[in-house]
């Protein structure tokens, strides 16, 4: 089913209904010597691709293959298709006749379907049908295969995005572009390579499920989400799928974007991909929720998470480590490894920053200023860069010189002065029967 559901049971209910309703005229009153049953169907069983994909030579049971399907002329459903980002129909709406072949006898079986919309933004469906008695097991064996095959993602050069206001994009951070301490580099990229090179085999041949998490820890602007890309980059040039969970869109009556059900339907995703899993979820504390927390453990646990058996690595960021209940941080297996990206610590890290930040405009001269830069986060160097950069752009320069650069620096760090005085005030001042008081 779809992993986000609207609050409108009422209107499921009564869509249930009139298409039940037909199903017993149109199709059941036709067939009264057989023992048919009315039955709830997945919405991925409407899904254009993933019936495609159906394998025509498996055996769903009991000999029964699927062959195909036709369109079925029904007067209480609204036909309609999706689109996904390559315009490619995903799911439709309508009347359909699904043909399964039984192969030991030759003979043919015909199950109808129908499927209508029941939300306004029409993405959610409900669908029923009606099959033989007999043939339930080998039905829901369908069904699953069509759950598995709607998600299935091909090998691709894009990331996955759940949630978001974009389904895919392209990540354009190179490892080599990534400015860390040496040995925590080196780390971090050992550590999401083995994996995948042999560390889901280990996984599975201690009897667990081969589902790691990592977590980047570190204050805003250190580079994580860089980081995140860098490897998202990679790991699409090894042929894996990759998945970045957004919490930017809410649903209707969310408080939050960040909400388990995207994690759920990344991780569903995963389990249906044939191809090794980098899952990436960034503030991963937003998602910590008082009435979600205990799932997410679960999930986090693994004796909640659906994974694929080629594996599935989550990386996960947070700007606010100590948010983080400790029953995430501190028991074993919830989060495999923490890793603590630092501000710039040493002014040769400082230094490979700025002169990747300025580009051709770099000047050794402009090592005068990187003393003053240990101790920010990157984000602030590029920043420092970015506004210096801009000045020349402004005044015509064809070069930029040194007292540029410094007065950027200066601005930028008068203004992260001048917030830090305004919280420290505001961490003074208390409230009392409605008052101000310091």
């Amino acid at each position: 089913m779809s992993y986000c559901q609207p609050d409108s049971q009422q209107s499921i209910a009564l869509k249930a209904d009139t298409l039940v309703g037909w199903l017993e005229a149109e199709w059941i009153a036709q067939h009264p010597d057989e023992d048919l049953l009315t039955v709830w169907v997945r919405e991925e069983c409407i899904h254009a691709q993933a019936l495609n994909r159906v394998d025509r030579e498996m055996d769903l049971g009991d000999g029964y293959r699927f062959v195909g399907y036709a369109p079925l002329d029904c007067s209480v459903t609204t036909k309609t298709e999706q689109f996904d980002h390559k315009g490619t129909v995903t799911f439709q709406s309508g009347g359909f006749v699904y043909e399964f072949k039984h192969q030991p006898s030759g003979q043919s079986l015909n199950v109808p379907i129908v499927a209508t919309p029941y939300a306004d933004n029409g993405w959610y469906y409900v669908v029923m049908g009606v099959i033989p008695r007999e043939f339930t097991e080998a039905f829901a064996k369908f069904n699953s295969e069509c759950e598995r095959l709607a998600y299935a993602q091909e090998p691709s050069s894009r990331v996955v995005v759940i949630g978001g206001r974009k389904q895919t994009f392209e990540p354009e951070v190179d490892w080599d572009d990534i400015i860390l301490p040496e040995k925590l580099k080196l780390d971090i990229f050992v550590d999401v390579q083995s994996f995948f090179a042999k560390g889901a085999g280990v996984y599975t041949q201690l009897g667990l499920k081969p589902f790691r998490k990592l977590l980047l820890a570190g204050v805003p602007g250190t580079g994580k989400t860089m980081i995140c890309s860098a490897l998202a980059k990679w790991a699409l040039e090894q042929k894996y799928l990759v998945i970045y969970v957004s919490s930017a869109r809410k649903k209707q009556g969310d408080d939050y974007g960040s909400t388990f059900d995207k994690i759920d339907h990344a991780l569903s995703v995963a389990s249906s991909s044939e191809l090794p899993t980098l899952i990436i979820l960034e503030e991963l504390d937003a998602y910590l929720h008082d009435n979600e927390k205990a799932i997410i453990l679960n999930v986090l646990d693994g004796n909640e998470a659906s994974v694929n058996d080629k594996g599935t690595l989550l990386i996960a960021t947070t700007n606010y480590p100590e948010a983080i209940d400790d029953r995430v941080l501190k028991r074993p297996g919830r989060l495999d490894r923490v890793f603590v990206v630092p501000e710039t610590k040493r002014e040769e890290d400082a230094a490979k920053m700025l002169q990747q930040y300025l580009g051709i405009m770099w000047q050794d001269a402009h090592t005068e200023i990187v003393p003053d830069l240990v101790g920010y986060p990157g984000a602030f160097i590029r920043e420092v860069a970015v506004q210096a950069l801009t000045q020349v752009a402004y005044n015509d320069l064809d070069e930029l010189p040194v007292r540029i650069l410094r007065e950027s620096f200066d601005g930028l760090r008068e203004q992260i002065d001048a917030r830090d005085d305004m919280l420290k005030q505001r961490g003074k001042v208390g409230f009392v029967n409605g008052k101000a008081t310091s």
